[in-house]
């Protein structure tokens, strides 16, 4: 991908991040709960992990936030040196560290919606 085209994907991100984080402040703060720490509670936790509502906006912050704070280590690490090949490991480098925090992310969700 172009480097235009990963800035304005990161773009979106930040968008994303902003919305699906004020939505889960929300469900924290005086969406369906009495309190922030009823909130916190372990059995509405596991609850909202259940709600497909609440998982997406999960989901989403996960993906935003893990391609956003990547995508600036990414431009930290390809300043520091040049060169095509130093580009490439970098690059491959966090896509496979992105994968990797999603998928566990994304795992973790999964086990605590079924109980697992």
């Amino acid at each position: 991908m172009r480097e235009s085209s990963l800035r304005l994907v990161n773009y979106g991100m930040m968008l994303a991040i902003l919305v699906a984080l004020g939505i889960h402040v929300a469900q924290h703060a005086f969406l369906g709960v009495a309190s922030y720490e009823d909130s916190l509670a372990y059995d509405r936790i596991v609850d909202r992990y259940r709600s497909v509502g609440s998982a997406a906006v999960l989901g989403v912050l996960l993906v935003s936030a893990t391609y956003h704070g990547l995508f600036g280590l990414r431009n930290l690490l390809l300043d520091v040196r040049a060169g095509r090949r130093w580009e490439r490991g970098v690059s491959l480098g966090i896509l496979a560290v992105g994968v990797a925090v999603v998928g566990w992310g994304l795992r973790t969700m999964v086990l605590a919606a079924v109980g697992g």
